[in-house]
């Protein structure tokens, strides 16, 4: 199975990002950034009962505030802070289920983005390590520039035992897992009868802008922090509890 629940929508944004290829990476991932900012809002604004959401913020916060402003004994003070919790937690309780809904197209957009922006496959020059579980065994790439890529295992000066088709730039090759129902992994899995159970890539990351540490230049910090800033300016726009 190459295609889990949450992939299912990958060829949609696939085609949208096409439609924006003109734009640098770093666009696209602000626009797709806002996207999902206002799909996220928008449903959790549709499936959230936003009016007892504000009653129970409201006395929240009317509890708080005479918690802060209570000067009595501890004791005594029991009751306000139970109030407060109650209101907290019904909150909460409401607020729970419809954010959750509410993520679903969000982590269907994150496992696209993770496939497409994540990694790429390392020039000819570029060096690659390979690791394999259990260790023991050679593993290198084979192929490349319109040849079929896969990645040849075998014992050190022998014959390859193995060849592993590698038909996107993923960084760990296994076997299929119950996860991958939800999320595949697009370069395949290993099959029952290969000689190791896992396969560690060391590929170069895609890279959206040249500077900073190598941790900030992928989509991963662009993109969420773009998406908590939208996310906040919705939410007060909107009026979103």
């Amino acid at each position: 199975m190459n295609a889990g629940l949450f992939d299912l929508p990958g060829p949609l944004f696939r085609a949208a990002d096409l439609a924006l290829s003109p734009l640098p990476a770093a666009a696209r991932l602000v626009l797709w950034a806002l996207f999902a900012a206002a799909v996220s809002m928008w449903l959790y604004k549709l499936l959230s009962p936003q009016r007892k959401l504000v009653a129970a913020e409201t006395e929240a916060l009317e509890a708080r505030h005479e918690l802060n402003a209570f000067e009595g004994e501890m004791d005594e003070a029991w009751p306000l802070i139970a109030r407060m919790l109650k209101a907290s937690g019904r909150r909460l309780r409401l607020a729970l289920l419809p954010a959750i809904i509410a993520s679903l197209p969000i982590i269907a957009l994150i496992v696209w983005l993770s496939n497409d922006y994540g990694y790429r496959y390392p020039e000819p020059w570029e060096e690659t390590a390979i690791r394999t579980t259990p260790a023991g065994f050679e593993a290198r790439l084979d192929g490349g520039e319109g040849e079929e890529r896969t990645i040849l295992i075998g014992q050190a000066e022998e014959e390859p035992e193995a060849r592993i088709p590698f038909p996107a730039p993923v960084p760990i090759i296994e076997e299929h897992k119950w996860w991958n129902w939800l999320i595949a992994n697009p370069a395949g899995y290993l099959p029952e009868m290969a000689p190791v159970e896992r396969v560690e890539i060391a590929l170069p990351q895609v890279e959206i802008q040249p500077f900073g540490p190598s941790w900030a230049r992928g989509w991963e910090l662009l993109f969420f922090s773009f998406f908590l800033v939208f996310s906040l300016i919705i939410k007060r726009a909107g009026k979103i509890a």
